[in-house]
């Protein structure tokens, strides 16, 4: 039996996509000594916090005892013929005990503080009854160092990780620097700790997929970032907010779980086109493309890579949300009103390319 080892880095044509999280350029082959793969499936992710994706051949050849035997059972060349008569499976999903997102749910995170501010100064007296509303749906968590918890719950109410993230309090944008990092994962903290085993295997969802169950028949809006949702959500509750996790994160296995829904998608300043191709191929529901921000955002902002959580905080400062909000739920609106009434719509839509526009009440000026 051959000698299996992870493939040496010599450019990106020794780096593959990665069967968990999709990216083209982080995953290596196990290989043999003539530098043959074992199987597609077999590697691991350069993406340790974020995926944490390992398939071993030792793991490889425990599903696939019959591989055992075989003197040519790798994917590389003619031999990639044996192994499609038994495709391999893909990996169980792994889940976080839910205990860990009720001890985590608390208002003492940065974020939550910003978010505090933000609201008091739209909602006044109402912003209470409304961040407790955010803190139970989404399930907020906080760390001790003042860091917020998007947490990644599945429609069966399954925890699949947290995404542990530092905001600034006053201006709620992300802290990056040397001393933090960007980005922390609680399954990458867990394995740290030795309470999740080392072959735990991320599987991601989409942020907020869990409210899909209860609200059954609102309309899904789905941006990028965690933070966009939880404030779109605070100043647009009459819909389902939802999050990719990124710009790159819209894979189909993630959003399979919007099958049969009605969706806006609202992708950040520099992310349009590829929302918009990409939603084409999302057969499975209805969705919709917004460029809200592709036409109204100024150059400096669409230099800034904004979102539509920065777009609404805009609107909020300069005094015109009321003009946004009226002219972005009235146009939704009358959208479902003429699908409801005309079925052949939706056809037309998809025929088109059709995107949904910000459609101005009749004699407004804004």
């Amino acid at each position: 039996m051959s000698n299996y080892s992870l493939q040496r880095y010599k450019g990106t044509a020794t780096r593959h996509t990665c069967p968990n999280c999709g990216d083209r350029h982080s995953f290596a082959y196990y290989v043999d000594e003539q530098n043959i793969p074992l199987h597609p499936t077999v590697g691991r992710c350069n993406h340790e916090s974020g995926c944490g994706y390992h398939y071993t051949p030792k793991q490889y050849f425990q599903d696939h005892p019959e591989c055992h035997t075989a003197k040519d059972f790798s994917f590389g060349g003619q031999r990639m013929k044996q192994l499609t008569k038994q495709p391999s499976l893909p990996p169980a999903v792994c889940y976080i005990p839910t205990n860990y997102v009720e001890k985590s749910q608390s208002v003492h995170s940065n974020f939550f503080r910003f978010l505090s501010t933000l609201l008091t100064a739209y909602y006044g007296s109402k912003a209470r009854e409304v961040l407790t509303r955010l803190l139970e749906e989404y399930r907020l968590g906080a760390t001790r160092d003042g860091a917020v918890i998007f947490w990644q719950i599945d429609r069966n109410d399954k925890v699949r990780t947290g995404k542990v993230m530092q905001y600034n309090p006053e201006d709620g944008h992300r802290i990056k620097g040397e001393l933090t990092s960007a980005v922390n994962w609680i399954h990458s903290i867990l394995k740290k700790q030795q309470v999740l085993p080392e072959e735990w295997q991320l599987s991601q969802c989409l942020f907020g997929e869990h409210l899909l169950k209860s609200n059954p028949g609102k309309v899904v809006v789905l941006v990028e970032s965690e933070k966009s949702a939880v404030i779109g959500s605070a100043i647009f509750p009459g819909y389902v907010w939802m999050a990719t996790g990124g710009k790159s994160q819209m894979r189909e296995e993630k959003l399979r779980a919007l099958t049969g829904r009605t969706v806006l998608l609202f992708p950040d300043a520099d992310g349009y086109a590829e929302w918009k191709q990409r939603a084409g191929s999302m057969t499975f529901c209805r969705a919709i493309v917004s460029d809200i921000i592709e036409r109204n955002a100024t150059p400096k902002q669409k230099a800034d890579h904004i979102d539509i959580a920065d777009w609404i905080i805009y609107q909020i400062q300069e005094g015109k949300l009321m003009c946004t909000a009226n002219h972005l739920v009235e146009a939704e609106k009358i959208l479902q009103r003429m699908i409801e009434k005309n079925p052949v719509l939706q056809k037309l839509i998809d025929d088109l390319d059709l995107v949904l526009v910000g459609a101005s009440p009749i004699g407004s000026s804004d």
